[in-house]
């Protein structure tokens, strides 16, 4: 049916206007509201649609074209320009060259549209990629013959497998690229149209047909045809590699770093690293934590100039040993480092050697605070010290038993009270102190520990020894249990005296009291 569109005077046979259509070619006219007006024969067939299916913003907008796009060139041609893009019919998907212009006069716009077909010098181009692709060749890498629009044009068996493709389908490259990763190389595709760099080479993530993540190093060169005047007979030649495998590697590796960073900045061990020659070339935040030293403060310093005087030499022999890694376990030392305010801290440090594949000579000394440790000890040392001072000036014999009267400790002045050394005594291991107890006093004894035990208080004790010269001598004990948080008893502690004097000195006196006074 001959469309209404044309009205001229003259030509009112049927035929005419049949021929006027014929000789049109492809065109369309639209309203200003992309609404169509007439639409020709051929560019019905064209498009393989009706009149009624080929309004401008309902028919082109596409996955190609987006309604942006449409609007933008709208709008070009509205202002008078011929604007020219690339479209797509809905049906086969075949490539259309469109020109779209607007007439101010008949206040219509006129789109014309034709097929876009390869010439020679495109099949020529065609056959220069596959000679290529079986020149280089290569099992690890796939290729591909892409035109401007994205339409894969030729490409290997290597592509097909890597995207679970097919020969037989019509393939787009971006709708194989990852959403995210479409438009990341924008910028690099119109430079390489714009002549301003002849390739680039950029990392993208495909997804394959079995939803498979592919990532590929994709480069990407411009293969212009002689006569490529009209930028939509540009393609590209694609190489695609597959570094899956190395970027789950890289990718596993950036965690295990930021892991590892988190880990050093928040530890409470500090880290420096140096060189073999002891010279720090890096510190973790512990160590302005704790020595209040930035990292710009003591980078290229000697790590020695911090350490206490008295620790300098020990310190120059284990780093050696450290960095000569002749030991199989890495010796550890604690020495006094200076703060920045000038106190005194004490570190535990080890060091550690890098592998060899590293190809770095210097030593990793990771370490941690132990002032507070060792100011514990310096004071338990000086109160032992007391304890030892008291002991010695202490008259008698100072022990420590259990429950059966073993002895776990008792000073050198037993020997003067049993005739027997503190050796002897201790543990048992000459004879247990019970043998030298007067056998008429054991009874005695036990019962006071059972008093103790029960009272929890200080008690005293006389009873009789048995010296080691067969001597009876008298003793006072004075003794008390040490409990734990349930009442257990640990050991008694107590204090031994000798009173023989005493007790000879309350018998003479006794018996004086008992002989009669003579009468002068």
């Amino acid at each position: 049916m001959t469309s209404t569109f044309w009205d001229v005077p003259g030509m009112r046979s049927h035929g005419s206007l049949e021929f006027l259509e014929r000789s049109l070619g492809s065109i369309c006219v639209y309203n200003d509201r992309g609404q169509t007006l007439y639409a020709s024969q051929s560019f019905l067939e064209l498009l393989q649609a009706v009149t009624e299916d080929v309004d401008f913003f309902t028919y082109f907008q596409s996955e190609l074209v987006s309604r942006t796009v449409l609007e933008n060139v709208w709008k070009l041609a509205l202002q008078g320009e011929a604007v020219d893009f690339i479209a797509k019919t809905k049906d086969d998907g075949k490539s259309l060259e469109c020109s779209l212009k607007f007439n101010a006069e008949a206040a219509s716009m006129f789109l014309t549209a034709r097929q876009t077909k390869p010439d020679a010098s495109v099949h020529q181009l065609i056959e220069a990629y596959k000679r290529s692709s079986t020149l280089f060749d290569h099992p690890s890498l796939a290729t591909a013959l892409i035109n401007q629009e994205g339409l894969i044009v030729q490409c290997n068996q290597r592509l097909h497998d890597l995207l679970k493709t097919t020969e037989h389908e019509r393939l787009f490259l971006e709708d194989l690229t990852c959403p995210d990763d479409r438009l990341i190389d924008a910028d690099l595709k119109q430079k390489l149209l714009d002549g301003a760099i002849s390739s680039y080479t950029v990392e993208k993530r495909f997804l394959a047909r079995n939803h498979e993540i592919i990532w590929m190093n994709v480069r990407v060169a411009l293969a212009a045809l002689d006569d490529c005047a009209d930028r939509h007979q540009c393609y590209f030649t694609v190489s695609l590699e597959d570094i899956t495998e190395s970027r789950k590697v890289y990718n596993a590796l950036i965690r295990t770093e930021e892991k590892w960073k988190t880990f050093v900045f928040n530890s409470p061990y500090l880290f420096i690293q140096t060189s073999h020659t002891g010279q720090i070339v890096y510190i973790s935040a512990a160590v302005e934590r704790l020595l209040g030293y930035r990292e710009e403060e003591l980078l290229g310093r000697h790590v020695t100039e911090l350490l206490h005087p008295n620790h300098f030499n020990e310190f120059e022999l284990v780093l050696q040993l450290w960095l000569s890694g002749v030991q199989s376990s890495q010796p550890e030392i604690e020495c006094w480092w200076r703060t920045k305010s000038g106190r005194w801290v004490a570190l535990s440090l080890q060091g550690q050697t890098f592998p060899s594949a590293l190809k770095f000579d210097g030593v990793v000394l990771s370490g941690y605070d132990i002032t507070d440790r060792k100011c514990l000890e310096m004071e338990l040392k000086a109160s032992e010290e007391r304890f030892r001072s008291l002991v010695l000036n202490i008259p008698g014999a100072v022990f420590r038993c259990n429950s059966t009267y073993t002895m776990t400790f008792v000073n050198d002045g037993i020997e003067a009270i049993t005739g027997y050394p503190a050796t002897a005594l201790v543990d048992n291991q000459g004879q247990s102190f019970l043998s030298v107890v007067h056998p008429d006093d054991i009874g005695l004894l036990k019962d006071s520990l059972v008093q103790a035990v029960l009272d929890r208080h200080r008690c005293s004790i006389e009873y009789r020894i048995i010296h080691a010269s067969g001597q009876v001598r008298w003793v006072l004990e004075r003794k008390q249990g040490v409990f734990d948080q349930n009442g257990n008893l640990l050991w008694l502690d107590g204090v031994l005296l000798d009173i023989s004097d005493r007790k000879r000195a309350e018998a003479t006196l006794r018996r004086l009291e008992q002989t009669p006074h003579s009468i002068d």
